[in-house]
C-alpha cells in the first residue's frame, strides 16, 4: 500500500489548557492551548499562544521577550508530564536544568497574538515500577512556520513526603520567617518599567546584587511558595547581569542554567556576576545564600549597539 508523508499536526489556538496542569493559579498566566501526539514515541506538539503585550514579560524593540520561551518551557513540561506520563497533580517538580536559545530577529511581534508551535521530544524517562520519577526534554519553538527558538529542560518527579524530606529533612516543615527587605535598584538600571518589576538591590561589593522577591508579585508569585520560584530566580539572573554591565536594555539571547538546592524566602540571596571567559558576550552569574551556591547560569546578552557609561556599585541595606 502507498503510503504519502504524515501529514502536520492542526493544533487549536482557541482556549488554553486547564490551569492545574501548567501549576498555574491564573488563567491569564497559562500559555499553552492544546498538544497532540507527533508520529513517533514520546513525540508532542503543543501549542501556544504569546500576547503582544504581557504584564511582565515585555520585549524590547517590538520583539517578543526572550523570557517566554522559558516559561513556555516550563509549562510544555509539566503538562506532559501530567497528562502523557500520569503523574499525579500532588506530586511537586523539582528542575535540575534548564536551557533557551532565542533567534532575536525572528520575535518580533505582529499584528494579533503569537500562535506558537513547540516540537517537544521527551527522553530520559526515569521509573520506580510504574511511576515516572524524572524526565529530559528538547524543545523548538515556532511562529509560522519559522524556528524563533529552542530549549532544554530536566526535571526529578518527587511524592509529597520525598519533597518534604528533601525540603526540610528529620525536622519537617519550618514556618517562613520574614522576607528581607533591601532598596532596590531603579527600573532604568534593569529595564523594567516599573519598580514593582525589579527583583534585585544593589549591594556595596562589586559583582554582588540582592535577590528582593514581593511575595505579593501576581506573576512571580502567581500562587504562594515556600521557597524562591524558578522563574522569579530566572529573572533576578538577568536583571542582575543587566545592573552589572549597566546595559538596562540588552536583550536575552540565550540562558543556561542549573538548580542545586531550593532557595529559602527568609534567607539573603545574592547573585555573584562575572564576565563568561569562553562566551563572547557571555556573562557568567550564581546565586548565592550563605555563601552556598543555589544555582549557577551563564547568560549570552545581544551585542550593545552603543557605549554607555558604566554604572558604579551603589550601597544597599
Amino acid at each position: 500500500m502507498a503510503t504519502g508523508p504524515v501529514p502536520e499536526p492542526v493544533l487549536s489556538f482557541e482556549s488554553t489548557v486547564p490551569r492545574r496542569y501548567v501549576h498555574r493559579q491564573s488563567v491569564t498566566e497559562v500559555f499553552l492551548t492544546d498538544c497532540v501526539p507527533a508520529s513517533e514515541p514520546d513525540r508532542y506538539v503543543l501549542g501556544a499562544q504569546w500576547p503582544r503585550l504581557h504584564g511582565f514579560y515585555r520585549g524590547r524593540a517590538g520583539r517578543y521577550d526572550t523570557m517566554l520561551l522559558a516559561e513556555t518551557l516550563r509549562q510544555c513540561v509539566i503538562y506532559l508530564a501530567h497528562t502523557r506520563y500520569r503523574i499525579p497533580l500532588g506530586n511537586p517538580f523539582v528542575m535540575q536544568t534548564l536551557e533557551i536559545t532565542a533567534e532575536l530577529e525572528r520575535l518580533q511581534i505582529g499584528a494579533g497574538a503569537a500562535e506558537v508551535s513547540v516540537t517537544v521530544a521527551v527522553s530520559g524517562v526515569r521509573r520506580r515500577g510504574s511511576q515516572v520519577t524524572g524526565l529530559s526534554a528538547a524543545l523548538v519553538f515556532e511562529i509560522d512556520g519559522r524556528r524563533v527558538g529552542s530549549g532544554k529542560g530536566s526535571a526529578v518527579v518527587l511524592t509529597p513526603s520525598e519533597y518534604a524530606a528533601s525540603r526540610w529533612g528529620d525536622t519537617g516543615p519550618r514556618s517562613i520567617g520574614r522576607v528581607p527587605e533591601y532598596r532596590l535598584v531603579g527600573p532604568e538600571e534593569v529595564g523594567m518599567s516599573c519598580e514593582d518589576d525589579v527583583v534585585v538591590g544593589a549591594t556595596e561589593r562589586h559583582g554582588r546584587w540582592r535577590v528582593v522577591p514581593d511575595l505579593e508579585h501576581p506573576v512571580m508569585f502567581d500562587h504562594p511558595s515556600d521557597h524562591l520560584p524558578g522563574m522569579l530566580m530566572l529573572e533576578a539572573l538577568r536583571q542582575s547581569a543587566r545592573a552589572q554591565c549597566a546595559r538596562p536594555d540588552a536583550e536575552l539571547v540565550s540562558l543556561s542554567v542549573q538548580f542545586h538546592r531550593f532557595v529559602e524566602l527568609d534567607l539573603p540571596t545574592e547573585a555573584v556576576v562575572s564576565n563568561a571567559q569562553d562566551v563572547p558576550s557571555g556573562m557568567r552569574v550564581v546565586l548565592e545564600q550563605h555563601g552556598v551556591p543555589t544555582a549557577s547560569a551563564t547568560l549570552t546578552l545581544a551585542p550593545d549597539t552603543g557605549a554607555r557609561p558604566r554604572v558604579g556599585a551603589k550601597t544597599g541595606g
